[in-house]
C-alpha cells in the first residue's frame, strides 16, 4: 500500500477502537472488511477488495479498491449474507480519497444511520423494512428497489451505471457522521419534526429488535442442536 493508504487505515483503526459497535474483522493488503451496528440497531458490513491495473500512459500500477455495503436487521444476516441481507448502493463522493478515508466516511454515516437517513431516502426505506420484507429484496438503489421477482423475469435487465448512479455521501462529514443541515434544504422546524418522527419510529423498532434478538437466540440454539445430532448421526453411520 502507498503511504497515504497506510495513514488512512491507521485512522480507520483509530475510529474502530474509539467507537462502539464498529469492528474491523479483516485487514490485509488486498481485502478490508468492517462490521457496524447503526443507531437503529441495524447491521452493516463494508467490504473492499484491491483491484490492480496498469496505466497505459505511465506504465505504472493503478491502486483501485472496490467498495460494497451489505445490510441486515440481524448480525447473522450480514455475517452469513443470507437471504435476509441486502446490498445498499452507497459510496463516498470523492472516489480519489485513500481507501481508509472512504471506508471511514461510510462507517460514520452508517453508525449514525438515523441521521443519515434524513438525507438519503433509500437508507430510510431500508430502516423501516421488516426482516420478512427484506427476504424478497436484493438491492436498494436511489431510484428503485431490485427484488428477487424482478430478477426472475425473463425480460428483466439489471440496471447499469447509466440508469442509476450510486449515492454519494458528503465527504466533509464530521466525526459524528452528521450532515450539514443546509444541504437538506429543509427548515429547522421541519428538521425537528422529522427527527421527532424518527425517534418515535426507532423506539418502536427498538422494541421489535429486542423481540427479534430473542428469536435469533432461539434459532441459533435450534441450529446448534441440529448440528449436534447431524454429527452424532454421522458418527453412528461411521461405526
Amino acid at each position: 500500500m502507498s503511504e497515504p493508504e497506510l495513514r488512512s487505515l491507521e485512522m480507520l483503526q483509530s475510529v474502530a477502537n474509539d467507537t462502539s459497535n464498529v469492528e474491523i474483522f479483516m485487514l490485509t493488503n488486498e481485502s478490508i472488511k468492517v462490521r457496524v451496528q447503526g443507531e437503529s440497531h441495524r447491521w452493516y458490513q463494508i467490504e473492499s477488495n484491491f483491484q490492480g491495473g496498469m496505466n497505459p500512459e505511465l506504465f505504472g500500477a493503478i491502486h483501485q479498491w472496490s467498495l460494497s455495503v451489505t445490510a441486515g436487521r440481524w448480525q447473522n444476516d450480514v455475517v452469513y449474507e443470507n437471504r435476509y441481507s441486502v446490498n445498499l448502493c452507497l459510496h463516498p463522493q470523492n472516489q480519489n480519497l485513500p481507501i481508509g478515508d472512504r471506508i471511514v466516511s461510510l462507517v460514520l454515516a452508517l453508525y449514525n444511520d438515523i441521521k443519515t437517513a434524513l438525507q438519503i431516502p433509500m437508507l430510510a426505506q431500508f430502516l423501516i423494512c421488516t426482516r420478512e420484507m427484506l427476504k424478497e429484496i436484493l438491492i436498494f438503489q436511489d431510484t428503485m428497489i431490485v427484488t428477487q421477482a424482478m430478477m426472475d423475469e425473463d425480460d428483466w435487465e439489471f440496471p447499469g451505471p447509466e440508469d442509476d448512479e450510486d449515492i454519494d455521501m458528503n465527504e466533509e462529514m464530521d466525526m459524528y457522521g452528521a450532515f450539514e443541515r443546509d444541504e437538506l434544504e429543509v427548515s429547522t422546524d421541519e428538521m425537528l419534526d422529522l427527527q421527532q418522527a424518527w425517534e418515535q419510529e426507532i423506539h418502536g423498532l427498538a422494541l421489535n429488535q429486542e423481540e427479534e434478538t430473542g428469536l435469533e437466540k432461539k434459532e441459533k440454539k435450534k441450529q446448534e442442536l441440529i448440528d449436534f445430532w447431524d454429527f452424532m448421526t454421522d458418527k453412528l453411520d461411521d461405526k
